[in-house]
């Protein structure tokens, strides 16, 4: 199988997710960002994640992958076991997330950004949506003191033990949870809680998609 992405893309790392956990090969492929073309001629939008099926086939939107790979085998991971708190927290903090990451994301080393061409048309296209990146960076401070304070509750609403004592089977939480937390690890500054920065590290050792601690701005 093949699923088309972008490294930094948080819709992606939903897609990518089932597969790492479920521990299933597959190929994938890291568009240049300014290729309109190729997601267009798939799903008739450029909108990633894509996963090429068969007969040349695709499918778009992160979370019907999700639920398509999951139930492949018939043999389930992703258990009923939503935590509605923690969505909303996710649906109340994104917007903020995003401001502080998507300027970082135009700056860092992401192979969709290679071609200068791909890196000035995500610049272009998301300072048109969310304003100047040099003042949104200019910016941070305030931002993540918010965002800190906002993981803190985040902090109580989560429970390694539920996440230890799972055996191959997570929920949708967990699929809408740790991409928004990715996407946050580019910032630095950021002050983890214990059982948030826990439960992120151990995610990501189970779906094998690296945080971007390492390359924080």
């Amino acid at each position: 199988m093949e699923l088309y992405i972008y490294d930094h893309c948080p819709f992606c790392t939903r897609a990518r997710m089932i597969f790492g956990l479920k521990k299933l090969n597959y190929s994938e492929i890291i568009l240049d960002n300014d290729d309109e073309k190729t997601p267009i001629d798939m799903i008739g939008k450029k909108s990633l994640p894509i996963l090429k099926l068969k007969n040349n086939h695709y499918m778009g939107e992160s979370l019907d992958i999700v639920t398509h790979i999951d139930s492949m085998s018939g043999d389930r991971s992703l258990i009923e076991d939503r935590k509605i708190e923690i969505e909303n927290w996710i649906i109340n903090i994104e917007r903020i997330i995003y401001e502080l990451a998507i300027p970082r994301w135009a700056f860092s080393d992401f192979k969709e950004f290679n071609k200068i061409t791909a890196r000035m048309y995500f610049i272009n296209k998301k300072q048109a949506a969310i304003g100047d990146f040099i003042e949104k960076l200019n910016a941070s401070t305030s931002k993540i003191d918010f965002i800190v304070k906002e993981l803190e509750v985040l902090n109580n609403m989560i429970s390694l033990e539920a996440l230890e004592s799972r055996t191959n089977s997570w929920s949708y939480t967990d699929i809408l949870l740790f991409p928004i937390l990715r996407s946050l690890s580019i910032v630095k500054g950021i002050v983890w809680p214990k059982n948030v920065q826990s439960w992120m590290e151990k995610m990501s050792e189970q779906c094998g998609i690296a945080l971007h601690n390492d390359i924080a701005l």
